[in-house]
């Protein structure tokens, strides 16, 4: 399961820019849009994948519409880049 999602999150430049701006800069979607030149709905709808995946959390927590931020789990993207390097590099 691990390696599918990672696959995924990895597989994607939007994603993976998202995932650098998000870890660098914890901020809203609409900063990341703003830094990456990327139409907002891209950036909303690639966060959502990524909050999906566990590799983006709300801090706070969203209360209504959307979070004031959102940041990265580091250990949950170690996690996925270590699962897909087993995967593909087998030992």
């Amino acid at each position: 399961m691990s390696v599918t999602i990672a696959v995924r999150v990895f597989g994607s430049e939007t994603l993976v820019a998202l995932i650098r701006y998000y870890w660098t800069s914890p901020g809203s979607q609409q900063d990341a849009a703003t830094t990456l030149d990327i139409p907002n709905q891209l950036v909303s709808t690639n966060t959502r994948l990524l909050l999906d995946a566990g590799v983006v959390i709300a801090d706070p927590p969203a209360r209504g519409r959307r979070p004031g931020r959102y940041v990265v789990d580091q250990d949950r993207v170690h996690h996925l880049l270590e699962a897909l390097r087993r995967y593909s590099i087998p030992e």
